[in-house]
């Protein structure tokens, strides 16, 4: 037996704050950009969202319906019953109480500093990042910096490079700025927590680093056993030098710069949006997979999704891109040092 809707909603007063997003435990409500709903089989009709939102587009159905009324009967008596119908529901109940816990909680990873990510923002934030991937790459393969003299050539790839990742970060910071929010905390990277919750942290992200890196040797050791594995490339020297100049500068841009970049995109923009809509275990699974297509190689598909999906839920469970950020800087910087270990070695 169905029962009746105990909210009232008004997407035209929704600015997609996401407190609504953040204290609703049963995940039952979906905030676009045009449009704000509940899920009602989910919803349990604890009121929480209604006492978070501030712009009046979730309300109690007791308080809020007669509101309207009574601005166009300028009467105060009514305004005074919708006032008694709040307090009413507001009174000390033991569900009441436990819902004012709830609101009171921090914000979970849905909610990042009061500002939540929308799938339409999410999206365009992978479009930017794809559109300009392509527009690096055809510049890094073309005829003009291929010829030129070797140093002059990888100072022109790093400042593509560096290119690359400046716009991904000016749009960024764009779209959280049309909304009021702030960088830092739209993208999960305010501090805060404390020591033990810092250790946790770093032993998740050093079980995480062993667990993806086992799986991905075993990876390479199995489709070498089948003859799968490709020839190995020169990428990282090619694009950065063989010598310390190049170690630098590879650790500057794929062990810092890049993993910074990319954790914002995937693991902040496109995982909270994806959550909203979606829930967190497919959200996580589907940013893995877009994740692992973005390095556009059939053969890395597996280990980069093991890879994605270990950073987004390091990313949701912990509340903050700093972890991940350290996994996938680490994970990283495992590569680069392999790489230029053999090169500068030789």
């Amino acid at each position: 037996m169905s029962r009746s809707p105990q909210l009232v909603l008004d997407p035209r007063r929704c600015d997609r704050c996401g407190r609504c997003l953040a204290v609703c435990d049963a995940n039952a409500i979906r905030v676009g950009r045009t449009y704000l709903a509940v899920d009602w089989a989910r919803c349990d009709d604890c009121g929480a969202c209604a006492r978070a939102c501030t712009r009046g587009a979730i309300v109690a159905r007791g308080s809020a319906a007669p509101q309207p009324r009574a601005a166009k009967a300028g009467g105060k008596p009514a305004a005074k019953s919708a006032g008694a119908a709040r307090g009413r529901q507001d009174a000390p109940t033991p569900r009441s109480r436990s819902a004012a816990a709830k609101t009171a909680r921090p914000p979970k990873s849905g909610a990042r500093g009061g500002f939540q990510w929308t799938l339409l923002e999410a999206a365009a934030m992978l479009s930017v990042t794809f559109s300009a991937f392509v527009v690096k790459e055809a510049m890094l393969a073309s005829s003009g910096i291929r010829a030129l003299p070797p140093q002059i050539a990888i100072a022109g790839q790093v400042g593509v490079l560096g290119l690359y990742y400046a716009i991904q970060i000016v749009v960024l910071g764009w779209l959280v700025r049309r909304r009021g929010g702030e960088l830092l905390a739209a993208v999960g990277l305010r501090g805060g927590g404390g020591f033990a919750r810092a250790a946790v942290s770093g032993g998740l992200v050093l079980v995480g680093l062993l667990g993806t890196r086992v799986v991905a040797s075993l990876y390479v050791y199995f489709t070498r056993q089948v003859g799968l594995m490709p020839t190995p490339g020169t990428n990282l020297l090619t694009l950065f030098g063989s010598d310390y100049t190049g170690l630098v500068l590879a650790m500057l841009m794929v062990v810092l710069i890049g993993p910074f970049v990319e954790e914002v995109v995937f693991r902040a923009a496109l995982l909270e949006g994806l959550a909203a809509r979606l829930g967190a275990w497919p959200a996580i699974f589907a940013q893995a997979a877009l994740f692992a297509a973005f390095h556009r190689s059939l053969w890395l598909f597996f280990p980069m999704f093991v890879l994605g999906a270990a950073l987004g839920w390091l990313a949701h469970a912990r509340g903050s891109l700093w972890p991940a950020f350290a996994m996938h800087a680490l994970y990283n910087g495992i590569t680069v040092a392999a790489a230029f270990y053999v090169a500068l070695n030789a």
